[in-house]
């Protein structure tokens, strides 16, 4: 598990362009909640005037459900102000089509083109939900439009608009629809354009040798160095040190976390052969993390084995890290080719134990050499009892189960203490050493 932020300068670049990209969303969301407020007051004002009433209270509606989404977006909830923006907006336009712009033979519908507009912004607004809430929603958008575009010419209800007003709104209608259309489509070229710079820089850096691998000592309760696990570093000649958190999501998006990930463990290896050739260095063990993607290539295994054998090291020195959520996908798939890992002698580590999907039949059933626990636990522990008791049940668990317990994101010597008194005797944190470069690390061991 990968440490706080070590130097406030390296501020990297994908971070700046995902701020960015948040940025344009909370525009966005200001945008259209204030598009609802103007556009609801001035049509019921002009409906008031007019004395149309239920058209009025739908306008104004609309009104207070556009003031509603700004409140929410500068209130830092995005999320919660797109799904009010979009469902309070499809009932608008749903009502709106079906009771106020009745199509007639001088003046067609037009109020169910913005679901199209609404259609094509959600794709772009819930990109991160779940492919099908975000695809659901997508479709039904596109059949609601379909049933209202299909609907035949019809006698106007009571509450229909007046038809003089409607042929003027026509106009109106169509070239909003259309002005929305083009912001949403810039927005979305946007964000597909940093994204494929991204990926470009990412298979740049790799093909340049831009990324290293730093080493964080883990110790055990003597203060000894006894493992160290790899951490991913971008280094960029202009940016400096850019950590994972601030590529990998792209990385993964687009397919580059596999010849990254391969990249990761050839170099993890190779720098475990160079440390059992050295007698100082022979008992260091290494931790790879694993991302699910790469475990659900269906030659994982193979291709550790291929990489253990041309390196020559031996399995056990070797701890692959897997977080919880690589289970959650085709655990049958998962589960077998951790065990052929496990035959091989590779060690496999849970790592963050607690923190996602955590299920004590994990640990188990599953063949786990070692369990790491979350620094949201240890974080706390001197000061928060029930952080203390969580801490301290974890390492009973792992006793009863036979595996070892590593406690990471130690940082200070009353939480080192607390955590050896609980049995713990596996530690790692800023406490014992930051990530450094491999010849850091090498004098830190040859100095303890």
């Amino acid at each position: 598990m990968d440490a706080p932020v070590d130097n406030a300068r390296a501020v990297a670049w994908p971070a700046r362009m995902d701020h960015r990209r948040r940025r344009r969303a909370f525009h966005l969301l200001l945008a259209t909640g204030s598009i609802m407020v103007l556009v609801g007051l001035g049509w019921g004002v002009f409906f008031a005037w007019r004395g149309e009433w239920a058209v009025a209270a739908m306008e104004l509606a609309m009104a207070a459900l556009g003031a509603g989404v700004i409140v929410m977006a500068r209130l830092h909830r995005p999320r919660a102000a797109s799904w009010v923006a979009f469902v309070g907006l499809t009932g608008v336009l749903c009502f709106f089509s079906a009771y106020l712009d009745v199509p007639t033979a001088q003046a067609p519908r037009t109020s169910h083109v913005f679901l199209l507009v609404l259609a094509l912004c959600g794709h772009h607004v819930f990109r991160d939900e779940k492919p099908w809430l975000r695809y659901g929603l997508v479709v039904a958008l596109l059949v609601l439009f379909v049933v209202f575009a299909a609907a035949p010419v019809t006698t106007p209800s009571s509450l229909a608009i007046a038809e003089d007003v409607r042929r003027v709104g026509i106009w109106i209608n169509l070239a909003t629809a259309v002005a929305s259309l083009l912001i949403v489509v810039r927005l979305a070229d946007s964000d597909i354009a940093e994204h494929r710079a991204l990926h470009r820089a990412l298979r740049d850096a790799l093909s340049q040798r831009r990324f290293v691998l730093l080493y964080q000592p883990q110790v055990d309760a003597a203060g000894r160095i006894v493992g160290a696990e790899a951490l991913l570093r971008w280094h960029d000649p202009r940016r400096g040190l850019i950590r994972p958190a601030d590529f990998m999501q792209a990385a993964e998006d687009s397919g580059f976390i596999l010849p990254l990930g391969h990249w990761v463990l050839q170099e993890a290896c190779r720098q475990l052969a160079v440390w059992q050739a050295t007698p100082a260095l022979r008992h260091v063990r290494l931790s790879v993390n694993i991302s699910a993607l790469q475990l659900r290539q269906p030659d994982f295994v193979q291709h550790v084995d291929d990489v253990m054998t041309r390196s020559g090291i031996q399995a056990d020195a070797l701890t692959l890290e897997l977080t919880e959520s690589v289970l959650v996908h085709d655990m049958e798939d998962a589960v077998g080719k951790m065990r052929a890992l496990h035959a091989m002698g590779v060690r496999l580590s849970l790592d963050d134990f607690g923190a996602g999907y955590a299920s004590l039949s994990y640990l188990r059933d599953l063949p786990f050499a070692e369990m790491k626990i979350d620094r949201a636990f240890t974080r706390d522990v001197v000061r928060d009892a029930h952080a203390a008791t969580i801490t301290r049940n974890l390492l009973q668990l792992g006793r009863d189960l036979g595996i070892d317990v590593i406690a990471e994101g130690i940082e200070h010597d009353d939480q080192f203490a607390l955590l050896g008194g609980q049995g713990c005797v596996l530690f790692q944190g800023y406490l014992f050493g930051r990530p450094m470069d491999v010849a850091a690390f090498t004098e830190r061991i040859a100095s303890s």
